[in-house]
């Protein structure tokens, strides 16, 4: 019966030990794809622009193109037909967007994030007060 104990906790033991050693090495390999991973991602935006103006060009649009020839997205947002405050919020959330493909930018990506925040809330109790 003693035997039979000690075979239990042994065996208890060892599968304890064998899970912390699997967890650690799980978290290394994590640390090491975020080390590894520092190169920009692309600007999904920008490559919608491009193929878009190429797709209205290929079809024959000219003058007609609602891209208006824009190679980037910030071009595209110059050339909108819209109020110059808008266009200027639009601008904002296309910066913290590319912001956030550079992992390298995590520390600005916070603090453009913390800003645009604190604007809002700043801004949604103006009007609350109203």
């Amino acid at each position: 019966m003693k035997t039979l104990i000690t075979i239990c906790l042994i065996g208890a033991f060892v599968s304890c030990q064998g899970q912390e050693k699997h967890e650690e090495t799980t978290l290394k390999k994590q640390q090491k794809t975020m080390e590894l991973d520092t190169t920009k991602q692309m600007n999904i935006l920008d490559e919608k622009v491009k193929i878009f103006d190429k797709v209205f060009t290929l079809a024959g649009a000219g003058e007609d193109n609602p891209l208006g020839g824009a190679t980037n997205y910030l071009e595209l947002i110059e050339k909108m037909d819209a109020p110059e405050d808008l266009k200027q919020q639009i601008r904002e959330i296309y910066d913290l967007y590319d912001t956030s493909l550079d992992p390298k930018k995590k520390e600005e990506l916070k603090i453009k994030v913390s800003k645009m925040l604190q604007e809002g809330i700043d801004k949604s109790m103006i009007e609350q007060q109203k």
